[in-house]
This record gives structure tokens, C-alpha cells and sequence, in this order.
């Protein structure tokens, strides 16, 4: 047995070996005598055929799987002597082989690199804030605008109502196909009618009536109406102006506090705003370190791998529009190998218990949390996937405890991205 690595590719192995023809033909005749024991041949008793019978009718057979059977046992023992640690199947080339002679064959596989994990050297900032009453107010205000109702008014009709309208279309003088509607209803900037029929609309009571010019966009979802005029006919039959629910008992009622407490609602929501600053806090945190690490290490990068990651990005339609998907694959296989080294050097594992916290921390936004938990333990691949998000969070934390660390306290907003950044001021 040879083992050489290819200057060119530094995390291949080519594995040479050569068989004695001895050891294939011992093998070939211990197959042909298991293959006689149950072989069934005209003139002959089960099992009593001629070795030589047995050998015409399945020789081949018995060649091929002594070739497979050789191949596996010297391949497995090559890994184990040189401590290879594969990154996928082996590329098998057999050079020689046949009855009476040697067999030869070469394996090629990828290996993982061998390197020493670099941790980033730049600081880390976690932004920390506190949830105040401002916040829940306006997170209220927001859960109220999302239960708000319609009451009929008599005024006339302005942005955020709801208005039901008859419109019929005309387009040279002409109906237009499925121009006529009737009751239809919107509410006013939106954005779900073209702007020139909504901007109509706009100012007219019930019981107006209209006509409005409109020209249909360039894109236009239906081609035939692209870029072409109209003319829109609108009868508008109601104006409904927005109400919102008051902040009371039946309020908190609707959201699932039992007694309909307000301040338990309000309590719930603090509770809930600051679990997700703090989620949120982590997560950046950890993009941070990420970032840091992909670019801190440079190890070989595993062609096999290079081309799944590559594979798996191309069936994302949310990744397919990258500008350049090589280099996001590069950076998720670099990170996969750095986070993957230390677990291996630092021995990190995850408890079944960790794996079902993260489990259930994801079906807490299912209205069954344990059929989705039932649902995620049914599937191997996905109990590996939430393994791995465990094992990623402990080497995050192992990183964070070798890095600098810088606290920048920020509103709760600015934490969420709902307002900018302070400023550093100018000198």
C-alpha cells in the first residue's frame, strides 16, 4: 500500500495498493463454495454440483464481489492506519485486475484540513437595553392596530378608511374584460388599487359618483393592459373610518389573559419584548463573531464540499439572487470547518436535553407546540439539525469567552432596527 498527496491538491490522498493474486483467488473460491452450497443444477442434487459447474455459471459474479469485498477491507484499513478522516466516498479506479494476476486499484478521497482554529483578535460589541413603558405602549398600540375595526361615516372618504366601491372599466369606449366589480373594498392607501383609482377615490362620500383617467404601469401583472389607458367609472356605495379597540379587559381577554388583567397584559408584553431584545442581542453578537472567524481563518477547503454548499445554494431561492454565491459558499464551508475543529479539539457535545430545549423553543410559535415537537423528533435529519444549532451556540460561547467583549447600551428600538444608531459626535 502507497499513500501520496498531489502538490496540486493538497487534501487529497491517493491510496495505491496492490493485492496478490493469491488473495483473490482464495477469495473467489470461498464465494464459489457458498454460491455451490445453495446452487441448483439440472442432473444434480442441491448443493452437489461440480465446484467447476458452479464456477462457469457464476465466476464473474464471484470475481467482481472479491474485488468489492478487497477494495472496502484495504480502503478501511488505510484510514485507520494513516488516521484519515474522509470527507466523502472514495473515487475507485481499478488499474489491474483479473484470475491469476494481482489486483490493483487506486482510491482517491478528500480529507478534512489539518489546522489550528484562529480566534479573532477585534473586539465584539453586544448592544444591551432596557424595555420601557414607551415600548409597550407602542407595541400595544401596534397589537391594537392590527385588531382594528370599521364604523360607517357619513364624511368624506381619506386614507386608512374602507371603502366599498362599484367601478365598471372602459378602454376605447369599450367595456374592458372583468372591468365590472361590484361591492368591492378597500381600504385607502394600501396600495391594493392602481393609484389613479385610489387617489379618486379619495375625497368622495357615499353616494358619489365618478369617473377617473387611468393608465395601467408598463409591468403590468396582465400584458394586454400594459402601458395602455382606461377609464374607470366609480360609485362608491360606503366610507367605513378606522377604529381601534380600547385598551380594556375585553382587550386583554382577546389576547389570552385569562382574567382580562390590563396589567398583566402589560406585564406579558414587557416579559415578551425582552426576551426577544435579548434574542436578538445574541444573535447579533453572534453574526459578529462569525463574520470575525470566517475571516480570521484561511484553512484548504475541501472540494467536495465547496461544490455541495454550492449545489445547495443554487436550489435557495432566497440565496440564488446573491451576487456572488461562490463566495458565500466559501464562507459557510470555512466556518463549517473552523466551528467543526473546535468542536472536535475542544470536545463540546450536545445533551439530549439541550436538543429538545431548542426544539421547543422553535414550536412555541405553532398553535400545537407538541405535535410540531412529535412532528421534528419523527426525522433523523432534522434531530441532527438541531444538534448542530447547539453545538454552534457552544462554540460561540466558547469564542466569546476569548474575545473582547464591549457592552453599547441602545434603546429598544435601535436594538430592533425600528430607529438609527446614535451618532458618535464629531470632533
Amino acid at each position: 500500500m502507497q499513500i501520496s498527496t498531489p502538490e496540486a491538491a493538497p487534501l487529497e490522498r491517493h491510496i495505491h495498493v496492490t493485492i496478490p493474486a493469491s488473495e483473490v483467488e482464495s477469495g473467489v473460491t470461498q464465494r464459489l463454495r457458498n454460491k455451490a452450497r445453495a446452487a441448483r443444477f439440472p442432473g444434480f442434487r442441491p448443493g452437489k454440483a461440480p465446484l467447476a459447474i458452479v464456477e462457469r455459471h457464476y465466476g464473474s459474479d464471484a470475481l467482481m464481489e472479491t474485488f468489492d469485498q478487497l477494495i472496502n477491507e484495504h480502503y478501511a484499513q488505510a484510514v485507520r492506519e494513516q488516521s484519515l478522516r474522509p470527507v466523502g466516498r472514495p473515487d475507485v479506479q481499478v488499474e489491474k485486475g483479473g484470475r491469476g494476476e494481482d489486483f490493483v486499484f487506486t482510491a482517491v478521497v478528500e480529507v478534512y484540513p489539518e489546522f489550528e482554529p484562529q480566534v479573532p483578535e477585534a473586539a465584539v460589541i453586544r448592544k444591551t437595553t432596557e424595555v420601557t413603558e414607551a415600548d409597550v405602549d407602542a407595541t400595544i398600540d401596534i397589537m391594537r392596530q392590527q385588531r382594528r375595526f370599521y364604523v360607517k361615516t357619513e364624511r368624506a372618504a381619506q386614507n386608512e378608511d374602507r371603502v366599498t366601491v362599484d367601478f365598471q372599466g372602459l378602454m376605447d369606449g369599450e367595456p374592458m374584460p372583468g372591468g365590472d366589480v361590484v361591492d368591492y373594498q378597500v381600504v385607502l392607501g394600501g396600495g391594493r388599487l392602481l393609484p389613479d383609482i385610489e387617489q379618486g377615490l379619495v375625497g368622495m362620500s357615499a353616494g358619489e359618483e365618478k369617473s377617473v383617467s387611468v393608465q395601467f404601469p408598463e409591468d403590468y401583472h396582465v400584458a394586454e393592459l400594459a402601458g395602455k389607458n382606461a377609464e374607470f367609472h366609480l360609485q362608491v356605495k360606503e366610507v367605513a373610518a378606522p377604529q381601534l379597540p380600547e385598551l380594556d379587559t375585553e382587550f386583554a381577554l382577546a389576547l389570552g389573559i385569562e382574567d382580562g388583567d390590563v396589567t398583566a397584559l402589560r406585564q406579558e408584553v414587557k416579559e415578551n419584548l425582552e426576551r426577544e431584545a435579548q434574542r436578538l442581542s445574541h444573535a447579533q453578537v453572534k453574526a459578529q463573531i462569525l463574520d470575525l472567524v470566517a475571516g480570521s481563518n484561511q484553512p484548504d477547503l475541501p472540494k467536495q464540499m465547496l461544490a455541495h454548499e454550492l449545489e445547495q445554494l443554487q436550489k435557495d431561492p432566497n440565496a440564488v439572487n446573491a451576487p456572488d454565491l461562490e463566495n458565500v459558499a466559501r464562507r459557510r464551508v470555512v466556518l463549517g470547518l473552523v466551528l467543526s475543529e473546535i468542536v472536535r479539539r475542544e470536545k463540546l457535545q450536545a445533551s439530549s436535553a439541550e436538543v429538545t430545549q431548542v426544539i421547543r423553543d422553535m414550536a412555541e410559535q405553532y398553535e400545537d407546540p407538541e405535535q410540531f415537537v412529535a412532528w421534528y423528533r419523527s426525522k433523523p435529519e432534522q434531530l441532527e439539525q438541531a444538534e448542530a444549532m447547539v453545538l454552534e451556540d457552544k462554540v460561540v460561547a466558547w469564542l466569546l469567552e476569548r474575545v473582547k467583549v464591549t457592552e453599547e447600551p441602545v434603546s429598544f428600538n435601535q436594538l430592533i432596527g425600528r430607529a438609527p444608531a446614535p451618532q458618535a459626535p464629531s470632533e
